[in-house]
């Protein structure tokens, strides 16, 4: 299931990731999307608009985490060798990639629950 930026801007509403950014997202998106239904969402064909959605959220997820560090709170700060440590959502250790995949399963836990796309059995 593709989702155009067209779609992300106007169904969805977004305004956080710039068009020459969306295509690349989306597709790693997708991907996620994928590995958590095991590829059920290629086939599905009842819930369209919720992963369209899912996947928009998503790709504001990954845009936010992996691109944009802005305005980011200062956790600490020490003058004669300037150094700087900001709050991050990471616990100390944990790795970035592990991190958004948590946060990406449970956008999809959201948008998903009640479908039988991340259902795990047989």
């Amino acid at each position: 299931m593709e989702v155009k930026y067209e779609y992300y801007m106007s169904e969805f509403g977004g305004e956080e990731i710039p068009e020459e950014k969306f295509k690349r997202i989306s597709k790693l998106a997708k991907t996620y999307l994928e590995q958590f239904t095991h590829n059920r969402v290629k086939d599905d064909t009842k819930n369209t608009e919720k992963v369209k959605d899912c996947v928009c959220e998503m790709c504001e997820t990954i845009y936010l985490t992996m691109y944009k560090n802005e305005g980011a709170e200062k956790k600490s700060e020490s003058t004669d060798g300037y150094s700087v440590s900001y709050v991050t959502e990471q616990q100390d250790g944990e790795d970035k990639n592990v991190m958004l995949q948590k946060k990406l399963y449970r956008i999809a836990q959201n948008y998903l629950a009640n479908t039988g796309l991340l259902y795990l059995g047989v």
